[in-house]
């Protein structure tokens, strides 16, 4: 039986306007903790996320080091271009161990 692909963490449209950092608490920054967490598995370079919601030094620094791996900007704030590789990458690695 085939099994169909969830639709998976969907992208931020190219606003320019949306971004998370220090001091946010949102149910966004718990699904940017979750997919740390899991991506985590994949580099060797992140620290332990908690997932509560609060973005904090250590979600911070986790950003900082996927940002720094990916070749993008590590400001250590989720703007659309890391939202996007960050979902782009979960959703491969959920399909890939399902």
């Amino acid at each position: 039986m085939d099994r169909e692909r969830p639709s998976g963490i969907m992208p931020f449209p190219d606003t320019g306007s949306f971004e998370m950092k220090i001091g946010d608490r949102h149910y966004l920054v718990m699904i940017l903790q979750i997919m740390l967490d899991v991506l985590k598995l994949y580099y060797d370079d992140f620290g332990s996320v908690g997932v509560d919601g609060v973005y904090d030094e250590a979600t911070e620094a986790a950003v900082k080091t996927y940002q720094k791996i990916c070749g993008l900007d590590p400001t250590g704030c989720v703007d659309c271009a890391t939202w996007n590789r960050l979902a782009e990458e979960f959703n491969a690695a959920i399909y890939e161990n399902q």
